[in-house]
């Protein structure tokens, strides 16, 4: 299926609508196909010769140097910092955005990726990587001085192309591509403490700030353009692609700025956060040499330029901090390795026959292996190598989900129900555990008892569209009644919202509305609801 391209300002990063290799240090690196370099804008040096001596010639190339001297002119003041290095000050940001602003953008965001971009929505896999991305936020929340909004969450995009981005509104996206390419914990977090930091400094608001009058400033020469297009449509053009190549080199100016800030500060929040700020520098560094040893461009790179003084800073600034004193548990490491297996395998990138050598030397293979076997309808096989993880690891929540995963496949949810329940009675504060044991209940035709334990979720998130998923479900299970239809037209409006089906959700929602005349609790709060689905349709940014 080919991928829509979904893109930003200069620091929201650009999702290509091509895959790109991501290089795994376990086993991946041959599962992906490469793709050529990223196409390049070519440079336009004809403006200098459309001077003409015709009055038609003189009137154009007033307007372009006009326009030329607007863009040229200098607009950063810079400082030194703490190592020696010069940072640019990036402005105040006087009419940045505010924080009600910031959260309704990133919620906008987050429709759209769900309505353009395939998600990998696996609930495990969910949880562990927004346990990292929380960490990194909250050191950014401790700051005095911030004023970052509270977090609206992780999501994982389906894509082998090595990529992430930060929203405003503290939403965080990851394509699975890059979560396969990192070597550790720590390379993982410190592309997401770089993320965090151009939200937390307002990038995006500074660069929208910076550059609302951009349109004005290349008027001039769009007009001349216009002026010359009579004589010569080749001249035209240039003086356009002239135009917008310089509007292109200060927004670029400004945007490697912005990068070498959020390096500086997302190395601050992911050793603030009990990461090894040394791994930043050698993810620089891995995909410096990926960049120049393969034909490939990875998107993080087109949209995050990456320049030999970038990663000399990296390098520099990284040796300055303490040892932490106590590393991360262990646990987050190998549930590191856990996932990208598990992911190879959801994402049908991975042999039989490499999973069974990979879990001969790797114990974090196993329920990859296991989950395999499984898809594959072969439960005795998949039952025994979960059963043999567990044993190894018993309080991993993984393993219990895999066992459960098993039996919900084989259609056996009532061993799923009593693998996984005593869990969840233990960890009832767990979202994984909580959503495969709603869906162990449904199978088992329990649909109220599934509800009882996703409605904490939503509340506690609203914009969960799996949670809401596994209620929409779930409700399609109980009793027939006008009841059952009004939750499961309620619970798929809120699906289909946050996975930007915008006008479908209203219309579900509407439909809800009518069946609860008799119910004025519920129809208040419904058209509550609809009204606010309304209010977000008309949000443009």
């Amino acid at each position: 299926m080919k991928k829509k391209v979904f893109s930003f300002f200069t620091v929201l990063s650009v999702l290509s609508s091509q895959a790109v290799p991501a290089t795994n240090s376990l086993m991946f690196a041959d599962t992906i196909n490469s793709r050529q370099q990223a196409n390049r804008v070519q440079s336009v040096q004809a403006v200098n010769d459309l001077t003409r001596s015709d009055t038609t010639g003189k009137n154009a190339a007033a307007l372009l140097n006009t326009s030329r001297a607007a863009m040229t002119e200098p607009f950063h003041h810079h400082n030194e910092s703490a190592f020696g290095v010069e940072i640019p000050d990036l402005g105040a940001g006087t009419s940045l955005l505010d924080q009600q602003q910031e959260t309704r953008l990133g919620e906008m965001v987050l429709r759209q990726i769900g309505k353009e971009m395939p998600l990998y929505q696996d609930p495990w896999t969910q949880d562990e990587l927004g346990k990292i991305f929380s960490r990194i936020y909250s050191a950014s929340a401790a700051d005095k001085a911030s004023t970052i909004a509270a977090p609206l969450g992780l999501v994982i995009i389906d894509d082998n192309s090595i990529n992430a981005f930060a929203v405003p509104g503290g939403l965080f996206a990851i394509n699975m591509g890059l979560v396969l390419s990192v070597k550790n914990i720590d390379e993982l977090a410190g592309v997401m403490g770089h993320e965090v930091a151009h939200v937390s400094q307002r990038h995006y608001s500074r660069s929208k700030e910076a550059f609302k009058n951009q349109t004005l400033i290349t008027l001039g020469s769009m007009l001349a353009s216009i002026l010359l297009a009579s004589q010569s449509s080749d001249a035209a053009g240039a003086v356009a692609l002239g135009a917008q190549a310089a509007m292109i080199d200060r927004q670029l100016s400004y945007s490697r700025n912005q990068e070498r800030e959020a390096d500086r500060i997302g190395m601050q929040l992911m050793y603030a956060a009990g990461y090894n700020p040394v791994a930043m520098a050698d993810f620089f560094e891995t995909m410096n040499r990926k960049t120049g040893t393969i034909s490939f461009m990875p998107d993080f790179w087109l949209t995050h330029p990456l320049s030999t003084e970038r990663m000399s800073e990296a390098r520099l600034r990284a040796a300055q901090y303490p040892k932490h004193k106590t590393s991360l548990n262990l646990t987050d490491e190998n549930n590191l390795h856990v996932m990208q297996y598990r992911m190879a395998v959801l994402s049908d990138q991975v042999t039989e026959n490499r999973l069974v050598i990979a879990a001969e030397r790797d114990p974090a293979a196993i329920p990859a292996l296991a989950l395999f076997y499984a898809r594959a309808g072969k439960y005795e096989q998949a039952r025994g190598l979960a059963k043999q993880f567990a044993q190894q690891q018993p309080e991993a929540v993984i393993a219990a989900i895999t066992q459960t995963e098993i039996e919900l496949m084989a259609n056996q949810p009532q061993q799923a129900l009593e693998i996984i329940l005593p869990q969840n009675r233990i960890m009832p504060e767990n979202r994984a555990l909580a959503i495969y044991t709603a869906r162990a209940y449904s199978a088992l035709g329990k649909g109220q008892a599934a509800l009882e334990l996703l409605q904490p979720l939503v509340n506690k998130n609203s914009r969960d569209s799996v949670a809401w998923q596994t209620m929409e479900a779930a409700a399609s299970r109980l009793p027939e009644s006008p009841l059952k239809t009004l939750q499961v037209l309620r619970f798929r409006a809120e699906t289909q919202f946050w996975q930007g089906d915008v006008d479908n959700a209203i219309r579900s929602l509407m439909r809800a509305s009518k069946l609860a005349q008799n119910n004025y609790s519920m129809q208040a709060k419904l058209e509550n609801r609809l009204s606010e689905m309304q209010e977000a349709r008309k949000f443009r940014g």
